[in-house]
């Protein structure tokens, strides 16, 4: 979606536009980097993988949106 396509959510209030935060967006990126890190920790179940895997997914995610 380009910043063009996210006028009508913020037109309707769905959205809020907000000034970027350069040390916000590092600290997601390092925490979506400790999730992938811990997805790939041995003897890990398969569910914890996904889990830490979806959640680095999501925070980079609002970074995007961000």
């Amino acid at each position: 979606m380009t910043l063009r396509g996210l006028d009508n959510p913020v037109k309707i209030k769905a959205l809020k536009p907000e000034p970027p935060d350069q040390e916000e967006l590092v600290r997601m990126i390092e925490s979506a980097k400790r999730c992938l890190h811990d997805a790939e920790v041995e003897g890990l179940s398969n569910e914890g993988k996904l889990s830490s895997a979806c959640t680095a997914a999501h925070i980079l995610s609002l970074a995007a949106m961000r």
